[in-house]
């Protein structure tokens, strides 16, 4: 009898029906009121989140719009009126206009939110790490989300919740210490090559920026779904895949400067397939049953 409900489960799921029956689940939930934000924080956890969904599940874990439906298209209207008087803000400024990469100007109007932003273009330093890792990940959202306005506050929302140094430093070390269990070969050679003393960056751009325009925005939700609902983990199962996926080029580079180039970018026509596997190999740890601590 178990084996026939294996059976059936497996071919469920293979021809789309395991995906109607989370759907269900997912509609289950909101229609709660309130909305119970842990409840969707695990569904994010434990099944793939459809996309028609994302932006409204997005906003809800992230503290857009609070847990009573009812109130949703009032604090969006709010979200919108502040939204379109930074906006304005900048253009009668002359710090942004029709030509400006809207990723540009969600960063100055984030920097205006936050009173930081500088009267003056040439004082804005757009290549200082962080300022540059907001255009990267406002890139990615504006990819993802069709509305310029959820766009904004879910990049906002995420720059404001991204993952903090010390646990930068946990990542990285588990990240190194998955490796040399697995591939000491190339380990030995990261190290060979002054590559892994100086991976800073790359472990700031891979878990401190979500790689965030270091993969492509289609497969990036996936793994910021999972992020959003805990797993903080699932950064250093990516970057593990990556770099024994592409051991065979790292081995071949002997320069820092080309392999910090080569890591600071997914190649785009391997990303789906580098975040599934990196996927199913959080799942099959375990990790989606609970949030991560750091």
């Amino acid at each position: 009898m178990t084996d026939g409900r294996n059976f059936r489960s497996h071919y469920y799921e293979k021809v789309g029906f395991r995906g109607v029956e989370e759907k269900k689940s997912l509609q289950i939930l909101l229609k709660e009121d309130p909305l119970d934000v842990g409840k969707l924080s695990m569904f994010c956890l434990r099944f793939p989140l459809p996309a028609m969904f994302r932006p409204l599940v997005w906003k809800i874990i992230l503290g857009i719009v609070p847990p009573h439906p009812t109130t949703h298209d009032f604090v969006m209207q709010q979200r919108r009126e502040q939204f379109n008087d930074l906006r304005g803000a900048l253009r009668i400024m002359g710090l942004v206009d029709e030509s400006t990469p809207l990723s540009s100007e969600f960063l100055k109007m984030f920097l205006l939110e936050e009173r930081r932003l500088p009267l003056e273009d040439d004082q804005l330093n757009i290549e200082c790490l962080e300022e540059e890792c907001f255009v990267s990940l406002a890139e990615n959202v504006i990819d993802i989300f069709d509305d310029e306005v959820d766009a904004y506050w879910i990049a906002v929302k995420i720059r404001r919740n991204m993952i903090e140094k010390d646990s930068i430093l946990q990542l990285s070390q588990r990240f190194v210490t998955q490796l040399q269990k697995d591939d000491p070969q190339l380990m030995q050679h990261l190290e060979s090559t002054g590559t892994l003393s100086r991976m800073g960056p790359v472990y700031k751009a891979w878990f401190g920026g979500m790689y965030a325009g270091a993969i492509p925005s289609g497969p990036l939700g996936r793994v910021w779904d999972r992020l959003l609902g805990g797993a903080v983990y699932i950064t250093a199962y990516v970057a593990h895949v990556f770099v024994v996926t592409y051991r065979r080029q790292l081995l071949g580079m002997t320069k820092f400067d080309a392999i910090l180039k080569f890591l600071l970018k997914v190649p785009p026509d391997s990303a789906e397939v580098l975040v599934n596997d990196a996927i199913d190999r959080w799942e099959s740890s375990g990790n989606q049953t609970k949030p991560d601590a750091l």
